[in-house]
């Protein structure tokens, strides 16, 4: 059995994640239990015909005409038993992200907290109260510096936007947090030559970008659907619109031949890549191709929604139907903010007797403990 997956991008600006005109990068993806391009054929060009057009492409067609044949699609979509998987990315929000990914990694990094680190909740915590430091400026100054070929002048910039953050960790309410951001920025602004973030060709440059941030998320989510069928990942095919085509081959070619063994993202949050093995990445025109105007289709509605622009009842219902079938990944301050209010709550909600409070307490105090000696090891190496 095999499973054939089809992929859209929206908002890809490159390394420019600052185009006021196009803040939010967009990635779908729908996986199929069959060619969907093979048997499905006729039965989205009737659509398209339907619609008065030559092949489905929303953007051109506009709303009145995309709600004309909404529901003909969703009816499509219902029976071909696709499943969709989304990611959505504020482009500035990811440029802060990066920022802290890139200094606040206790591999590299003595001073950054390993408790605050692995689990999710403390690391998004810690990454928000980090966040609201960071002023637009400072995340485009220290992108720059990362997306840039290594020299003094480049590090100085990297300094130079962690100075500008160090200037308002005052304004922090919290003494602990206060207390673990001081010190990683104050051991990254002496040790900047130390990190591995650091790009000096084209293709380590492009690894930065939001749809390689993205890519892996949707591969979880194919695999993941492919697994329910009980198939194999055959082909994957993505809209060759995207000037990074060559990029996205080589990533996919990369990620197709780790092990088993999961990759950690953003958090705690995991992946596998076992079955996307063996599996073809294609480059084609979404003209040609009937999985990609469906998730065209799908993906104008999600842009539409994103940013607060009507669409209608029977387009609503088709994207309900989609964004329901599966996953959903996010980096965004607001959703993630949303995230750590929800887990906060849910933890505050679950008793807790004196005992677990007395060794929660004895495990802050150890990890502090550690984290003081691997900064005391590091000034004496």
């Amino acid at each position: 059995m095999c499973a054939y997956a089809y992929i859209e991008e929206s908002g890809n600006t490159g390394l420019n994640l600052f185009d006021p005109a196009q803040p939010n990068f967009l990635h779908v993806a729908m996986t199929s239990p069959v060619d969907f391009d093979d048997v499905f054929k006729g039965r989205v060009d009737n659509i398209a015909r339907t619609a008065g057009v030559d092949y489905l492409h929303a953007s051109e067609m506009g709303q009145e005409l995309v709600e004309a044949v909404a529901y003909e699609v969703l009816e499509l979509v219902q029976f071909s038993q696709v499943r969709f998987h989304f990611a959505y990315i504020v482009k500035p929000d990811a440029a802060v992200a990066k920022f802290y990914d890139a200094i606040f990694d206790p591999g590299e990094n003595p001073a950054a907290p390993i408790i605050g680190y692995n689990s999710r909740l403390l690391r998004l915590g810690l990454f928000l109260q980090f966040a609201t430091l960071v002023t637009p400026d400072d995340a485009a100054l220290f992108w720059r510096a990362m997306t840039s070929t290594r020299s003094p002048e480049v590090e100085m910039q990297a300094v130079e936007a962690i100075d500008n953050v160090l200037q308002r960790t005052h304004t922090l309410a919290d003494t602990r947090s206060r207390q673990l951001i001081e010190d990683t920025l104050q051991w990254s602004r002496e040790n900047i030559g130390h990190f591995s973030f650091w790009t000096s060709t084209r293709s380590e440059r492009y690894g930065q970008l939001p749809n390689l941030f993205t890519l892996p998320m949707l591969f979880s989510g194919i695999y993941e659907a492919a697994r329910t069928w009980n198939d194999r990942v055959t082909k994957i095919i993505h809209d060759q619109q995207s000037q990074f085509g060559r990029t996205l081959q080589d990533w996919h070619s990369f990620l197709e031949g780790l092990n088993s063994e999961p990759i950690h993202l953003f958090g705690d949050t995991s992946i596998r890549f076992a079955d996307i093995r063996g599996s073809e990445f294609q480059l084609a025109e979404s003209r040609s191709s009937p999985g990609l105007q469906v998730v065209d289709f799908v993906l104008w509605t999600f842009s539409r929604l994103i940013t607060q622009r009507p669409i209608g009842p029977e387009a609503t219902e088709l994207f309900n139907l989609c964004f329901s079938t599966d996953s959903f990944s996010y980096l965004s301050l607001d959703l993630l903010s949303e995230e750590v209010r929800y887990l906060t709550t849910a933890l505050y909600n679950q008793p807790i007797n004196e005992e677990q409070l007395s060794l929660g307490k004895q495990f802050v105090e150890q990890s502090e403990e550690k984290r003081q000696e691997r900064i005391r090891t590091f000034r004496a190496q």
